[in-house]
């Protein structure tokens, strides 16, 4: 009877449990649903508390979408700093592009010298991604776009200097001179 008892006891606590488990993960489920519905339909930028990265991406995404690129860029900065590394990584990568198209739109206008900053800024976060993962084609595509607008400086002194002369006579393409190779 003692054995039926507890069985009978421990069956009501793992059915309480169970429940408790069910509604938490209902809760969240339904958290997930209504943050999904706001992205979807374009009210995530309403919202006001404090969101996941995911969300902060969304509404980052969204100003992007409406040329607001400095309330844009400030999001995806936040995004940065908190999200996990593949969302920091499009974060940084979102946040170059806008850089580099708010550039292009100043050289456009005829204020190229306005735009160089902002490419800077573009080259750099460019690179960070590129850094940390080094197969991404499209931040590899955009760094020369960005490079190709403003290329980096030379830091050689001897750049603007003609060739040597004979400079077409290196060892290697000399008649009848061996390297000792047989």
């Amino acid at each position: 009877m003692a054995l039926k008892h507890r069985l009978h006891k421990w069956l009501r606590w793992a059915t309480i449990v169970l429940l408790a488990l069910l509604v938490f993960d209902a809760y969240h489920w339904r958290q997930a649903a209504t943050m999904n519905a706001a992205i979807a339909d374009g009210s995530i930028i309403a919202i006001k508390h404090e969101l996941p990265a995911e969300a902060l991406f969304a509404q980052a995404y969204f100003h992007a979408q409406q040329s607001n690129q400095e309330s844009a860029t400030a999001l995806y900065k936040q995004v940065e700093r908190m999200g996990e590394l593949d969302l920091k990584n499009a974060a940084r990568y979102n946040r170059a592009n806008s850089y580099l198209q708010r550039a292009m739109e100043m050289d456009a206008g005829g204020d190229k010298q306005q735009g160089m900053p902002l490419a800077e800024m573009a080259k750099d976060a460019y690179r960070v991604v590129l850094r940390s993962k080094p197969a991404t084609w499209d931040a590899k595509y955009n760094l020369e776009r960005a490079l190709r607008f403003s290329p980096d400086p030379d830091d050689s002194d001897d750049a603007d200097l003609p060739p040597p002369e004979q400079s077409e006579r290196a060892l290697t393409t000399m008649r009848g001179f061996t390297l000792g190779l047989p």
